[in-house]
């Protein structure tokens, strides 16, 4: 674990170094541009006074030149692929582009063109984060503090209260995103057509949000015979609407020359629904689809759901149960066809009870005989594990014994939890459902493993509710590894004290300390740094006997402990414990590893204004580097040093 980290934090490292490079291009970008607009039009100003030619006040003209580092509205929050997301946040670094956001903005005034960059980019790293209510309330907050015509112009304006719509889509609430759309457009009196355009799009979304069906593809109408013949993505967003207001047939027409994959699982569904008698056939060519290996996550999402309905229609309920587990085992994606096109845990319930009660049928089986349904369902539990789970469902249902009723739902869970996805069809059954939303429906053991999940997902809501009905890990688990688990649910739930305590006291209760258990309890340490919680941080790394490690362990230790030092500006401290890194396991510190703490040792020296010190130590790093970037990067460190010193002599002489 702790190698993955490192390999994070050097892409992590080269990472911000290109960030900070798009970010400085960005408002580069919009000073030039801004000037380009204002060259031949400038006023005179008095000094001290106002600007004559009746032109306008100078931080008007900045809010109005900030226009020029405007990204386009709809590609910026909601509605870009994932193609488009920024580099950072492909590679999972979101957070870090955020920070990096956060520190660069702090160099320019407020609400100029330079600042104005910064915060559009700031929203759209919040969009990529699926930070929604954040957007919102950014937006709020900035809307209420700029003075409207000096400090945001209308068209700025405009831009945010276009993301909050978008944001309000995303969270599902078509009602306040419609009217801040309609808003906007009444302000717009169809100025601007590009924006109208949007917002009308932004309407029509809201609608078919509402299942306002007709009204969407009225609004859709209007926009063809408006804008003309629209791209693919609004011809896929008119099928939607076509197909809520009961209209397949004109989907398979609309469709019937886009080739992306959304296109044929709508033209697909469509046809299921216009041709019923031929959803076996359709069924086909669905398998056929999803039997393409290059399939995204949400394409084969929007697939299984066509797969669902076909089932349903062609009178087939296990293969619907099947793809309903698909389906929910895929509920944290991206649904491709809209929330409307989904099934819940609800509907995969009843699909089971169906299943058990043609079975029971079947095998002449009388409700209450549970013993009887067990001893079938554990039969056909590894040749057909739906009809099993189907059966089990009736018993946990109608069993008039709570120990059967329980008995049932472990069968349930205990069969779906290790099946691929199957921790998450588990999570939505019990924790997502009318029908049987308790963990206390779920073993012990299951619920222990849905803590792993819902931290492997980010799910904190979902750790701490499976943690707190666990007061005690199940047979077999190490305590040690579960206090791990419930310091890390505290941490990243944002009880620090509590999380921290459990750490000291795991490790102070242990008599002997292995390898594994070291590796856990690092990545609870690591998550305090992430939150920054570097004095915290320190002093349980200071638990660890660091002495009695192997160097490859002490190594990582002491650099990440010299990671804390400074970032807390510890940098004399810091320098030693990288040099302590660069040393442990090569005592000639030039291999890889030691070149990059040795680097580190002397910018944290050069931070401590121990000049000697690190003019030594970066000409000692000088000599034994291959590296060409390297070289030419020290040399710039060194002639800084030079310029530090230079100025300090002036100083002190003046």
């Amino acid at each position: 674990m702790c190698i993955v980290k490192n390999l994070i934090m050097c892409v992590f490292a080269a990472s911000c170094l290109a960030g900070s490079a798009m970010a400085a291009q960005a408002p580069q970008q919009a000073a030039s541009e801004s000037t380009q607009q204002t060259v031949g039009n400038t006023s005179t100003q008095v000094p001290g006074g106002s600007p004559q030619n009746n032109q306008p006040p100078a931080e008007a003209q900045e809010a109005s030149a900030a226009e020029a580092a405007m990204p386009d509205a709809e590609q910026s929050v909601a509605f870009r692929s994932l193609e488009q997301v920024s580099e950072l946040t492909q590679i999972g670094l979101s957070g870090l582009a955020m920070r990096m956001i956060e520190q660069q903005q702090k160099l320019y005034p407020e609400f100029t063109p330079d600042w104005y960059a910064f915060e559009f980019r700031y929203i759209e790293t919040l969009s990529a984060l699926e930070r929604w209510q954040d957007i919102i309330d950014h937006s709020d907050q900035l809307l209420a503090r700029a003075v409207p015509g000096k400090q945001i112009t209308p068209r700025i304006a405009g831009w945010f209260r276009s993301q909050k719509a978008m944001a309000w889509l995303k969270l599902g609430d078509a009602e306040q995103a419609l009217n801040e759309a309609r808003s906007l457009l009444w302000e717009g009196r169809g100025e601007d057509r590009d924006r109208t355009a949007l917002w009308r799009r932004l309407i029509i979304r809201a609608y078919l949000q509402m299942d306002y069906a007709e009204d969407a593809n009225k609004g859709l109408l209007k926009y063809r015979q408006d804008y003309g013949d629209y791209k693919s993505d609004w011809k896929l967003l008119q099928a939607q609407a076509l197909l809520r207001a009961d209209r397949p047939a004109e989907v398979i027409e609309l469709l019937a020359d886009e080739e992306s994959h959304k296109a044929k699982a709508l033209r697909l569904l469509a046809a299921v629904r216009a041709r019923p008698g031929y959803a076996g056939h359709y069924i086909k060519d669905i398998k056929t689809q999803l039997a393409d290996a290059s399939l995204t996550q949400p394409q084969q999402r929007a697939y299984f759901y066509v797969l669902y309905e076909a089932s349903l229609t062609d009178k087939k309920p296990i293969l619907a149960a099947e793809t309903a587990e698909q389906l929910l085992a895929l509920s944290r994606t991206h649904s491709m066809l809209g929330e409307s096109f989904s099934v819940n845990a609800d509907d995969l319930w009843r699909l089971y009870e169906q299943i058990g009660e043609r079975a029971g049928n079947q095998y002449s089986l009388l409700k209450g005989d549970d013993t009887a349904w067990y001893k079938r369902a554990g039969e056909l539990r590894k040749k057909e594990p739906v009809r099993a789970r189907g059966m089990y469902s009736v018993v946990a249902f109608t069993s008039h014994e709570e120990a059967k009723r329980q008995l049932a739902h472990k069968e349930i869970a205990d069969s779906l939890a290790t099946t691929d996805g199957g921790l998450e069809v588990v999570n939505q059954l019990y924790m997502q459902s009318a029908k049987a939303g308790s963990p206390e429906n779920l073993p012990a053991e299951v619920r222990y493993r849905l803590v792993d999940h819902a931290l492997s997902v980010g799910d904190m809501t979902l750790a701490a509710t499976m943690m707190a009905s666990l007061p005690q890990p199940p047979e077999g688990e190490a305590y040690f590894d579960w206090q791990m688990r419930k310091a890390r649910v505290l941490i990243l739930e944002g009880e620090y004290p509590q999380g921290e305590q459990i750490l000291k006291t795991s490790l102070q209760n242990l008599n002997e300390l292995n390898t594994d258990m070291i590796d856990h309890y690092l990545q609870v340490v690591f998550d305090l740094q992430t939150v920054r919680r570097h004095e915290q941080a320190l002093e349980l790394f200071d638990l660890l006997p660091i002495e009695a490690m192997d160097d490859k362990l002490r190594r990582e230790i002491y650099y990440w402990k010299a990671e804390s030092s400074y970032e807390i500006e510890r940098y004399g401290k810091a320098a030693m414990l990288y040099m302590k890194s660069a040393k442990a396991g090569d005592e000639t510190m030039t291999d890889l590893w030691a070149q990059s703490a040795r680097f580190k040792a002397s910018d944290a020296l050069l931070k401590a204004g121990l000049y000697d010190d690190a003019q030594y130590a970066y000409s000692e790093l000088l000599r034994i580097t291959s590296s060409d970037s390297r070289k030419r990067l020290i040399r710039q460190k060194l002639q800084h040093i030079q310029l530090l010193r230079g100025s300090a002599a002036a100083s002190a002489g003046g």
